[in-house]
């Protein structure tokens, strides 16, 4: 390990401790629009009537990549009008860190689509998605104060006891929408709210 390189993560740590009041500021808008649009997308499922197995994977893939390339849109606003660059070398350790196991989450979604569709189970990719996502937002959560290793926490936990009840045949595909819905919606639009409500004023300087 070269000291050039313990030097440069040394400066990219103290750099996002030191700017985590604001990331936690900016991110409350964010949650709260991704928040909406996961409780929106479970509704328009019902409604539309994709209850069938042979199009929760592929419909909750596509919703990801609409929310998740808007989330990407509002990051590098914020980053132009705060004259910062959108991909600078703080926010590449973030993004690092949650890489992983948001390549895992994608991995177990188009895994099942390659499945027969009498062999695919919405409820237990549902809680998959969950560990992997909540499993990616508390890795981020090491650079930003502890609510969002908290808000990890939550997910992977209610990950864990989707895929218990699923084993134990205590769930019904039917519903499966309204839990990424609550889950994923309702969980991202609470801290949403939850930033924005216990959010401290920015010194001026």
């Amino acid at each position: 390990m070269s000291e050039g390189w313990a030097e440069e993560n040394l400066k990219t740590i103290r750099t996002l401790m030191e700017r985590a009041g604001v990331y936690r500021l900016a991110l409350a808008p964010i949650c709260i629009i991704v928040g909406i649009l996961g409780i929106i997308a479970a509704l328009v499922a019902e409604s539309l009537n994709f209850s069938g197995k042979d199009s929760f994977s592929g419909y909750w893939m596509v919703v990801g990549i609409i929310v998740g390339s808007l989330a990407l849109v509002l990051i590098r606003r914020q980053a132009v009008k705060g004259g910062e660059e959108f991909m600078s070398l703080p926010a590449k350790r973030v993004a690092q860190s949650m890489a992983p196991l948001f390549a895992a989450g994608l991995g177990f979604g188009v895994l099942e689509l390659f499945l027969p569709v009498a062999q695919r189970d919405s409820i237990q990719l549902a809680g998959l998605w969950m560990v992997s996502y909540g499993g990616g937002i508390h890795a981020a959560g090491f650079f930003m104060r502890r609510g969002l290793k908290l808000l990890g926490w939550i997910f992977i936990i209610s990950g864990f006891l989707c895929l218990t009840f699923n084993s134990l045949e205590r769930t019904d595909e039917s519903i499966a929408h309204w839990i990424m819905g609550g889950v994923f919606g309702l969980g991202n639009l609470m801290y949403g709210i939850y930033l924005k409500v216990t959010a401290e004023p920015l010194d001026a300087g």
